[in-house]
């Protein structure tokens, strides 16, 4: 691979780092702080959270419509500017209503650069390896969480919560400078380049004009199939009362949250490698029935190593909600459909993880435990595996 493809693949792994990793990955370090200082539930603050995901999901759809080869560099500094700006100015705020108007700025910004952007510069450019590319960019989210969870937690020790905000917004706009100045563009035939596998490409290209009706069921089978995959990740936020519900040590659960996100970032690039080598079906399948082991051994056998290999498991849910989720559209609807169908896709996935973190705390309080919870989602991976089988007997296999 030529240095020129591995500088786009570093600008978008910066920009997902930035959008995802720097704000909702990181998110859970301002919680007490900013709860204690102001007088906050954190209740109250962790509702940033949603605000910025459920604007981060409208950002990804408006994307397809906003990015635009003439004003590329544009766009991109101007969503630069209002995430590092709403991020900065978070530091100045004393109260928690400007705080989600901030959030949801800054959400709405990083989703019009984040997901759906990325994916459609990928398509355009990587022909082959495309999946690992995929999964490549998408793990710097995880990754880029677990490089400055600690960095910003020493911050906010030391100089509080709001000198981390501006720290965080300096490290968005570096993070955001490859894109701006070495991405050269959307499709690389506009500056008369050559995308990663042109000639593998060449024989199966079906431009949008030629491609066949959207079929809005299947669109709203693979949105099922992004709610599954996503509002499960929202239980790895709870591990830690997860571990203290099974009678176990508060440090298992932080352990757990740990291995989890290790699997986050390793299992996306694995499954973007698998896709490419043994097919799609077989790799997504794979991980929703690891997933559902996970699940059902957090639910069954309490004991500490079980536990850490299971939150192992789990962390394979955000490769299902992000790699599964692309490659599902890509093979269902094609490369000239994929712009007018993983934005909606996307959305639901989005919008639903942010709901449901706030649901399980709600079902927590009800129960007083997670079983009802990690039995939904026990339901949700049965519910993926059924369309991925369905999916790739019915629809796929036909076409």
């Amino acid at each position: 691979m030529k240095g020129k493809y591995i500088v786009i693949i570093a600008a978008l792994c910066g920009l997902i780092a930035s959008g995802v990793g720097l704000i909702t990955n990181i998110a859970g370090l301002f919680f007490t702080p900013i709860a204690e200082e102001l007088g906050l539930l954190r209740g109250a603050v962790a509702m940033n959270v949603t605000i910025g995901n459920l604007c981060f999901a409208a950002g990804g759809m408006m994307s397809p419509k906003v990015m635009k080869e003439k004003n590329l560099k544009l766009m991109l500094i101007v969503m630069t500017a209002l995430i590092a700006g709403s991020s900065a100015l978070l530091a100045a705020c004393h109260s928690v209503f400007p705080m989600y108007i901030l959030n949801g700025i800054r959400g709405f910004a990083s989703g019009i650069v984040g997901f759906v952007f990325v994916t459609i510069v990928i398509n355009h450019w990587f022909f082959e390896n495309n999946a690992l590319v995929t999964s490549i960019a998408m793990g710097f989210s995880g990754l880029a969480g677990a490089v400055f969870s600690p960095v910003m937690s020493n911050i906010i020790s030391s100089s509080g919560w709001r000198t981390a905000y501006i720290v965080s917004a300096v490290l968005m706009v570096i993070l955001n400078l490859p894109a701006i100045f070495l991405l050269p563009s959307i499709d690389p035939y506009t500056k008369n380049q050559k995308p990663y596998g042109e000639k593998k490409a060449a024989a199966g290209a079906v431009t949008e004009e030629e491609a066949p009706p959207i079929n809005k069921a299947l669109v709203a089978m693979l949105a099922v199939f992004a709610v599954c995959s996503a509002a499960s990740t929202s239980i790895t936020q709870h591990f830690p009362g997860v571990a203290v519900n099974r009678g176990l040590d508060a440090a298992v659960g932080a352990t757990m949250l740990s291995i989890c996100m290790l699997f986050n970032t390793g299992g996306k690039i694995v499954l973007g490698a698998l896709v490419d080598k043994i097919g799609a079906r077989i790799s997504i399948s794979l991980y929703a029935v690891l997933v559902f082991i996970g699940i059902l051994a957090m639910l069954l056998i309490p004991s500490r190593i079980v536990m850490l290999v299971a939150a192992a498991c789990v962390g394979l849910t955000y490769s299902l909600a992000t790699v599964g989720s692309v490659t599902l559209s890509k093979e269902v609807f094609g490369m000239a459909n994929y712009g007018k169908t993983y934005p909606t896709i996307n959305m639901c996935g989005t919008m639903c993880s942010a709901l449901f973190s706030s649901i399980i705390g709600f079902m927590y309080d009800a129960t007083g435990g997670y079983n009802l919870t990690l039995c939904i989602i026990l339901v949700f991976m049965v519910t993926a595996f059924s369309i991925i089988t369905y999916v790739y007997t019915i629809v796929v296999k036909k076409a």
